[in-house]
């Protein structure tokens, strides 16, 4: 990281020569780094067009894997993940918006699959993949760094909600596969698309559509209904159920302490912490995102997205034509006890899963009969547990 400041600068307002000064010094650090596979970006509140800020220009270089077979890094997460999948939906949930941008075969396409396996788009391809394919059709959504694995039940081969979906409502099942590290507005607007597409190459004519979002990939629903409502899309005429698995629609608590931590470590003037500091703050979009539940573009563009400051979201409705459900989890053995409010299932909490703020306390979106709270539940177990099912059923059964 190189840096030109002054003692205890102040804020001043926007200078157009800042894009100039930072493309000077990445000519001046190009070639230490040309061996490496390595971004050279300009980052912090000088990136930000039009924004006052203290005339710090902050350049970030960072090292990403570029290919699958020749990258160190890439090996060592495999061999912990210990799954291909799993290693590279972790790897695009940490740095995806990266890897995007430059284009690197490790980022995540987005795609449906059905048993592991991609699904074309085009109805005789389809046809030929789901010769079973019913009017009734469930989507299933993971969250940041989650693949297909996040809904098989431990020790039950081939069991996820939706083979057992499958079985109990003659129900289709597809899962996607996407690049959790883009923004969540990004994933949003590709998935309304996507799904009007799997719609018009569906093998039978669609009846009924359910969307089951665990995590992020509650917000990317939401994100993805909304875009869809926004477009016209015929699809979103389907959708008859909503199901939100501990989705952190008002933020999630340990990004917004990440950030805070970010933030302080890199104003306070020593270099150890300022490194620190720039280190969490390399964390992807689609992570930043999670702090307070964004769902579209005007949530994010234009603001500095390291700077401290008050949530200002855009009201997003929720779809007329679907029942939307809220399942939250608890570590506590009692959802009354303490700890269930402030630890929720260890990542969000009850209060953030309702959609509740500061400002608008209690209230929520969603009908009491339509939210649930289970006890002894963590974040991850809400994609693969009997209970959570036998709630998503018996809802599904008896809105």
């Amino acid at each position: 990281m190189i840096e030109r400041v002054d003692a205890y600068p102040s804020v001043v307002e926007y200078d157009p020569a800042w894009p100039a000064v930072f493309e000077e010094v990445r000519i001046r650090v190009a070639p230490a780094v040309a061996d490496l596979d390595a971004s050279i970006e300009h980052v912090g509140s000088t990136a930000v067009p039009g924004l006052a800020a203290k005339p710090i220009i902050d350049v970030d270089v960072g090292a990403v894997p570029g290919d699958a077979g020749g990258s160190t890094a890439w090996a060592t997460l495999r061999s912990l993940a210990g799954d291909g999948d799993q290693a590279l939906s972790v790897l695009n949930g940490m740095l995806g918006d990266l890897l995007e941008a430059r284009q690197s075969s490790l980022a995540i396409p987005m795609t449906f699959r059905c048993d592991g396996v991609e699904l074309g788009l085009d109805r005789h391809a389809l046809a030929e993949q789901l010769p079973g394919a019913t009017g009734s059709v469930c989507l299933f959504v993971p969250g940041l760094m989650g693949s297909d694995a996040v809904w098989r039940f431990p020790r039950q081969v081939g069991m996820t909600y939706g083979s057992r979906l499958a079985a109990d409502r003659n129900v289709t099942s597809v899962f996607l596969g996407y690049n959790s590290g883009r923004h969540v507005s990004v994933n949003g607007r590709q998935l309304a698309l996507l799904l009007q597409a799997l719609v018009a190459a569906w093998p039978v004519e669609i009846e009924e559509l359910s969307v089951v979002g665990h995590s992020m990939g509650g917000l990317v629903v939401r994100s993805a209904c909304y875009y869809g409502a926004q477009e016209g899309c015929s699809w979103v005429e389907k959708v008859r159920r909503v199901f939100l698995l501990g989705a952190p629609m008002s933020g999630a608590p340990l990004e917004k302490l990440v950030h805070v931590a970010d933030f302080t470590l890199t104003t306070i003037w020593n270099p150890v912490t300022r490194f620190i500091g720039r280190a969490l703050r390399r964390r992807s979009a689609g992570i930043k995102d999670l702090r307070f539940g964004a769902l579209v573009e005007e949530d994010w563009s234009g603001h500095d997205p390291d700077e401290l400051r008050w949530p200002c979201r855009q009201p997003v409705p929720l779809l007329r034509t679907a029942d939307h459900y809220v399942i939250a989890g608890s570590l506590a053995s009692r959802i009354d006890h303490p700890a269930a409010r402030v630890l929720g299932d260890s990542l969000v909490t009850f209060f953030s899963a309702t959609g509740q703020t500061l400002t608008r306390w209690g209230a929520t979106p969603f009908a009491d009969s339509h939210v649930r709270n289970l006890p002894k539940i963590g974040h991850l177990a809400l994609a693969h547990d009997d209970t959570v099912y036998e709630q998503m059923l018996a809802w599904w059964t008896t809105p």
